[in-house]
């Protein structure tokens, strides 16, 4: 069996792309029982710039292929109208990846710490419908202790620029400051929550939260000392407000440009800042055109992205040497699982052919007696330990897949 990943992220598909596969906390449960039909088990990361899907295969190509089919299946395409944004990789090289993904090397705000959360959640979810036991289970703790060694080993995480600060620096760039401003917060999920911890600590006047279901609104309310509101009228919500945060799973828009058209007539021209930070997009992309509006969504932080790379690239550094070795620790126990397994199961086959034997030859043998039968036990014992110790050492020393692979054919293991 070999590790096999298939995904797409910021590097190699756009925004547009993006929200075509994403994934919600409200719609991984079904698309890890759709995953669970064409691959058996795995584990799918889906992040508001990426999502991907690991899991076990014999091989490369019946593991690619079987997540193919799970992406044509889950979201009702042809994998030929999204090959070109797809990348594939296996055994280290996805598991080198996955830790990178981890430990914030692979976002596109280098370092940002939200990313490690979503892994832990990504296998907890797999966990709990039992697509992650064995093999996956080890991969994915490991990338969490990974990530962790990251955090605290080196500075890659020390105010490094995240998501929510993103959302900060791109509101003073549209209304000047944040300071004073009115804010309203749509959703109330953990990017909903940064976000509000951000701005109040920025200076916002007031913060107000508007969601569906105004109770499930009442504990981030509380943190950050804010309104709540339904969702009944976002036109009046949005005309009082100076900028808004926008993180909802909702699978369409919900602020249209006639809505936030309608929000802007009693305005008098003062700008409003939407950062719309959901995958699928929560904003109408047509609303850009509004006047005094400005529309932000996850493409427009990487200008600042990169900046902020290239301020901790000594760090990124030091977290990629994390990486490395964290590799090798798991490239070592999935050689070691390997090699050992067979090493017991040829001595295992040795031991039932040798006990036959030995009882079969016993019963022909009239008058033998308790001494002498013990020891032939012990002489075929010891005349079978001394024919399997030099390649089964051999095994265990050279612990290479492919050697492995021959002694499983030579003794017969896999028929």
């Amino acid at each position: 069996m070999r590790v096999v990943m298939t995904g797409l992220s910021h590097h190699t598909a756009p925004l547009e792309m993006r929200e075509r596969l994403s994934i919600t906390s409200e719609t991984l449960p079904e698309a890890l029982g759709t995953l669970q039909r064409h691959a058996g088990h795995g584990v799918i990361v889906g992040t508001c710039n990426r999502t991907e899907v690991y899991t076990l295969a014999p091989s490369l190509e019946r593991g690619q292929h079987a997540i193919e089919r799970f992406i044509e299946e889950q979201f009702d395409l042809e994998v030929e109208a999204v090959r070109k944004h797809l990348y594939t990789l296996e055994q280290s090289e996805a598991v080198a990846h996955l830790f990178r993904v981890a430990s914030g090397l692979d976002s596109q705000i280098l370092g940002e710490s939200e990313v490690l959360g979503q892994v832990r959640d990504a296998f907890s979810a797999a966990r709990k419908v039992g697509g992650s036991g064995g093999v996956m289970a080890h991969l994915f703790h490991s990338a969490l202790r990974t990530g962790k060694r990251a955090r605290t080993e080196t500075a890659i995480g020390r105010n490094a620029l995240s998501l929510s600060r993103a959302c900060v620096a791109l509101a003073r760039r549209a209304i000047g400051t944040t300071e004073g401003k009115r804010v309203l917060i749509i959703g109330v999920g953990e990017a909903s929550r940064l976000a509000g911890l951000a701005l109040r600590d920025a200076g916002a006047a007031s913060i107000v939260i508007a969601n569906r279901t105004p109770a499930n609104a009442a504990e981030l309310a509380r943190e950050l000392d804010a309104e709540v509101a339904p969702l009944d009228n976002l036109a009046s919500l949005l005309a009082q407000a100076d900028l808004a945060v926008t993180a909802t799973a909702a699978p369409d828009f919900i602020l249209s440009a006639s809505l936030i058209d309608e929000a802007t007539a009693g305005r008098n021209g003062a700008p409003l800042a939407i950062m719309d930070m959901a995958v699928p997009r929560d904003v109408d992309p047509a609303a850009a055109a509004v006047p005094g509006v400005h529309v932000y969504t996850l493409d427009d932080v990487e200008s600042l992205a990169e900046a902020n790379r290239q301020q901790r690239e000594s760090e990124a550094r030091q977290v990629e040497a994390i990486v490395a070795e964290e590799t090798a620790k798991f490239r070592q126990w999935w050689k070691a699982r390997g090699v050992t397994p067979t090493i017991a199961a040829i001595r295992h086959d040795a031991e039932e052919i040798r006990a036959a034997e030995v009882a079969r030859t016993v019963e022909r043998m009239d008058g033998l007696s308790e001494d002498d039968a013990r020891r032939i036990e012990q002489m075929t014992k010891a005349l079978v330990k001394k024919l399997l110790h030099q390649p089964t050492a051999h095994l265990r020393e050279r612990n290479d897949e492919s050697v492995t692979q021959s002694a499983r054919q030579l003794f017969g293991l896999d028929e």
